[in-house]
């Protein structure tokens, strides 16, 4: 109810505070009525005062439960509700007979009072005391733990770069001998083989430990030219292509290149410049000025907000939530600040793999064509992204050798449609045709062209966050930008009739959002 009601709750004690806040408003209201309409030391008046006492708490610890408090803080609150807890019954033994004029029994009231005292200093005095150290406090240990992550991956690195080195070593020892003797040529043959599977398995953990933490983006200049750059997450541009390029392809060209040229590449350090040396005029491209602005403003419902407005009227982006503060709405579009420039999104030029979650909560991939067709899709749903991408890339390497007598299967299914799928060597469905064609033939076009494409297929990677397009309930079309925590960051705000629009808005927004100047 109060997701649907109120909003999505950023954790469960946000929705318990509030309707602990709400039932200690009807019990406070029940404890004056029931007071002002019955007799003195009467049971309905006793009513009355345990209602208003037990509503007075629920006031006080309703609120407190929907703040950021540190566990020491909440703690705190809950130790003063249970004592108010313990007034309270203290007072059904000593009314009527021990309650005397309006200040009671002295007892009673001591520790209802002391309650509320701890609760109030829960809720006020321990968040300002603790909370700065506390939130440093965890800042170090994260700072020290990604160290630590750090540190482990380059270990592992080192450890699969010598694995490796070794199985290459072993491998060309074993295949001069195999040469040489073919006596032995099958013993030899399954020691290779073992070898080569040990040697796949370290360069893989290689990649893995080696995981690029940088996006390669390519864009149009002021002059018309195309060029690449590449982005670190945290936004730096750590390299770039230096000369602008006639066409999209040809800078794509040169990207591919640096892709495959780099990793290994020696290091040659030159000798200073002579006067006889030139360097080639590499002109400078400025960053663009932003045509936008960030609004912090508060909602009707009393939560600030944040929206990301362009010159000409239009609202290009905003927060996905409400923020109990402006100083919250305020780290909430820095953040998107920060993100959006190195935030990938799928390219389709002409496919690409696209990695979603279903209605279901489950992960799952499509082969996606520019005009809007699915080409193929996983056919299953699975637990976590990173298995849908390894199914995605499996089937990359898979596709294109396949043919219809080793891994490609065309079939009738019961609705008499045609289909096709792709089995693995161990008997999986790794891949399917996501639809059923009229015909055989049809189907067969539909096998060649993933056959033909989705080797090179773009497949949209995962860094720190990523913008996500998807269909809505209506059919339109709109991005959000989601950390790799699961987090929503913002949205578009609204829909587009078409995918391609979707994309150029968010091309605006990566364009107008890091310059982007706040007014409240």
């Amino acid at each position: 109810m109060y997701r649907g009601r109120i909003g999505e709750p950023t954790t469960d004690d946000e929705a318990y505070g509030y309707w602990l806040f709400v039932v200690g408003i009807l019990l406070g209201i029940a404890g004056l009525l029931l007071f002002y309409f019955s007799p003195d030391n009467s049971l309905p008046r006793q009513l009355g005062y345990i209602s208003g006492a037990i509503g007075l708490v629920a006031l006080i610890v309703g609120p407190t439960l929907r703040l950021p408090l540190s566990r020491r803080a909440l703690t705190l609150s809950y130790l003063g509700a249970v004592v108010c807890l313990a007034g309270i019954v203290w007072f059904t033994m000593v009314y009527p007979s021990n309650w005397t004029g309006p200040a009671g029994h002295t007892g009673v009231v001591s520790v209802y009072l002391f309650g509320l005292f701890l609760t109030a200093v829960g809720a006020i005095v321990a968040p300002l005391l603790t909370g700065r150290r506390e939130e440093y406090e965890r800042m170090k240990s994260t700072a020290a733990t990604a160290t630590k992550t750090a540190d482990e991956a380059t270990q592992a690195a080192e450890e699969a770069t010598e694995t490796a080195a070794e199985a290459t070593r072993e491998r060309d020892s074993l295949t001069e001998k195999l040469a040489t003797s073919e006596a032995t040529r099958e013993e030899m043959t399954t020691v290779l083989n073992a070898t080569e599977a040990e040697l796949t398995a370290a360069q893989e953990t290689i990649a893995a430990a080696m995981d690029s933490k940088a996006t390669f983006e390519v864009y149009t200049d002021k002059a018309g030219k195309h060029r690449w750059r590449l982005r670190h997450r945290n936004s730096n541009v750590i390299a770039d292509s230096a000369q602008g390029y006639a066409s999209r392809q040809k800078a794509m060209q040169g990207l591919r290149s640096v892709q495959s040229n780099a990793v290994g590449g020696g290091v040659v350090v030159l000798p200073a410049a002579t006067e006889d040396d030139t360097a080639e005029d590499v002109p400078e491209i400025p960053a663009e000025e932003s045509q936008a602005t960030y609004e912090v403003y508060e909602d009707a419902g009393g939560d600030y907000r944040w929206r990301l407005r362009h010159d000409n009227g239009n609202i290009i982006a905003d927060g996905s939530e409400g923020y109990a503060s402006k100083s919250n709405a305020r780290r909430g579009l820095d953040g998107v600040r920060a993100y959006v420039p190195g935030a990938p999104y799928l390219t389709l030029d002409p496919v690409g793999f696209e990695v979603y979650p279903d209605a279901a909560g489950e992960f799952r991939w499509r082969l996606l064509h520019r005009n809007g067709n699915i080409l193929a899709d996983s056919g299953e749903g699975y637990t976590t992204r990173a298995s849908a991408r390894n199914a995605a890339e499996r089937v990359q390497r898979t596709a294109p050798d396949a043919t219809t007598d080793d891994g490609f299967e065309v079939y009738e299914d019961n609705a008499g449609k045609w289909r096709w799928r792709l089995e693995a060597a161990n008997g999986e469905i790794i891949a399917d045709s996501g639809q059923g064609y009229s015909n055989r033939s049809k189907a067969m076009d539909g096998l060649e062209r993933v056959q033909n494409y989705a080797a090179d297929a773009a497949l949209l990677p995962v860094g720190s966050t990523v913008f996500e397009l998807f269909a809505d309930a209506a059919d339109e079309w709109r991005w959000r930008l989601r950390h790799r925590n699961g987090n929503i960051l913002a949205d578009s705000g609204e829909g587009y009739t078409e995918r391609n629009k979707t994309i150029d808005a968010i091309q605006s927004v990566k364009r107008h959002a890091p310059g982007a100047e706040t007014t409240e």
